[in-house]
């Protein structure tokens, strides 16, 4: 359902989010901290900052960047950037001209995906990082695991935006 390159652009969507350096992160920092190929992953950066997921920069100090905060992308944001569509089911898959509507297996199935799709769109990557179980997506390139990630988010309090202070705090995996 989820294609690679789909898994690919939300590890490294996921790594940009829970960074506490504000800088630029190179394709190689992603890369190691993702364990994606530079090569492919540069692509996929690329493909993600022509979808304003990401912000590109040129140079010797270049990189990538979130274009938005976290809590305003995605997890479909991110597919739909990647080529991955949820399929729907809107006729009989077998293709019988009598069935103008779909059976109770179709019809359960479709409302399934429409189910995914729906998740998939009101999870952000803020979500994501802030999840339950005590489990994030990603270590940092060390192997540490995050004790704790509060990520940045922007809130609107009387038409004013306020930012969240960022805190990362690492352990060593034992």
């Amino acid at each position: 359902m989820i294609s690679q390159t789909s898994e690919y652009a939300l590890r490294a969507a996921l790594y940009l989010a829970a960074r506490s350096d504000p800088g630029l992160a190179s394709a190689h920092e992603i890369s190691e901290a993702t364990r994606v190929p530079v090569g492919y992953l540069q692509k996929i950066l690329r493909m993600l900052s022509r979808h304003g997921i990401l912000e590109a920069h040129r140079g010797t100090n270049g990189g990538f960047s979130l274009a938005k905060v976290p809590s305003a992308i995605s997890v479909l944001d991110i597919l739909n950037a990647s080529d991955t569509t949820i399929p729907r089911i809107e006729r009989c898959p077998l293709g019988i001209k009598g069935h103008t509507s779909l059976c109770s297996l179709h019809r359960m199935l479709d409302a399934e995906m429409a189910r995914s799709e729906r998740t998939f769109a009101a999870t952000s990557l803020a979500d994501l990082l802030d999840g339950d179980g005590g489990i994030r997506p990603l270590c940092d390139p060390k192997g540490r695991l995050p004790l704790t990630v509060s990520v940045e988010r922007e809130r609107v309090k009387k038409n004013r935006s306020v930012k969240v202070e960022r805190l990362d705090h690492f352990d060593d995996v034992v």
